[in-house]
């Protein structure tokens, strides 16, 4: 039984190495009539390497983590949240203010202007109160500058809310200030 287990094992797995050389690739599904056939290629020892990182950068911008955001207007607080900056230049925002039926979450991309001041541009789809009517595009732009300890920041942003067909609903304009968030950072307030 041993020997006939041992047969059948070293016969599938020779199977298999040879069917993985020899075999003629074919991209794509469906009818390949029209798709092209990619040729036999010799195998190098490299593409049988593990795959590695790339370290893109050791140092992140210094905008870039966990902030808890508040937005003002003429005095009044209009949203509060969380915002998180990454590396890679986009921001995604939970809206504290606004009931996950009416879309709490919208991302953004972001520039370092220099001199520790950045450009966000962030867009989220707006909904009316009922969370079932979509109104259209909503988008926020902001410009911050962040402390001298990196651990704040404060600006100006502008909310543009259209409706489905790119028109101008309504404009609101204010200030927004963040408060890093680190690991030690106790999060139960806005």
């Amino acid at each position: 039984m041993k020997t006939t287990l041992r047969k059948l094992t070293v016969t599938f797995g020779a199977f298999v190495v040879v069917a993985m050389m020899a075999a003629t690739a074919n991209a794509g599904c469906g009818d390949i009539a029209h798709k092209p056939i990619l040729k036999r290629q010799a195998f190098r020892a490299s593409e049988f390497a593990m795959p590695q990182l790339q370290l893109v950068s050791q140092d992140n911008d210094p905008i870039t983590g966990m902030w808890e955001v508040t937005f003002t207007s003429s005095g009044a607080t209009i949203d509060t949240g969380y915002s998180v900056w990454h590396a890679d230049g986009t921001e995604i925002m939970n809206s504290g203010d606004r009931s996950p039926l009416t879309g709490d979450y919208c991302m953004g991309v972001w520039k370092n202007l220099g001199n520790n001041r950045y450009k966000l541009n962030h867009a989220g789809i707006g909904w009316d109160s009922t969370g079932t009517v979509q109104v259209g595009p909503a988008n926020i732009v902001e410009e911050v500058e962040l402390g001298t300890k990196g651990n704040a920041f404060s600006g100006t942003f502008t909310i543009t809310q259209y409706d489905l067909n790119g028109n101008v609903l309504a404009t609101v304009s204010g200030n927004i200030t963040g408060k890093r968030i680190d690991v030690d950072t106790v999060i139960n307030t806005f």
